[in-house]
């Protein structure tokens, strides 16, 4: 009896560490308040933006220089990825053929 209760406690015991704690927990008293007032500058001394969103930024932005190439440009790039990734598998099969 002993035996099976142990590890089933010991199992209950691992169980329970990994459970969220309560919310009401973490929020102690160590925080300080947070104050809306406070900026953050970066090292040019200009104010922080609140954040990076399409509106904010212009459109070539978010374009790479991928986006900007036409088909005809991207072809051979998309060719030479299935070779890579192709040409280990191919030369591996002639590798296992030759050794037979």
């Amino acid at each position: 009896m002993i035996r099976s209760l142990l590890p089933l406690l010991a199992i209950i015991a691992m169980a329970s560490a990994f459970a969220p704690q309560p919310s009401h927990l973490l929020t102690s008293s160590r925080t300080a308040p947070s104050t809306s007032t406070t900026q953050i500058y970066q090292l040019g001394g200009e104010p922080e933006r609140k954040a990076l969103t399409r509106d904010s930024e212009p459109d070539e932005f978010f374009s790479t220089n991928t986006d900007k190439m036409s088909d005809e440009e991207k072809l051979p790039i998309a060719i030479m990825g299935l070779v890579g990734i192709s040409a280990p598998f191919i030369a591996g099969l002639i590798a296992l053929y030759a050794a037979k």
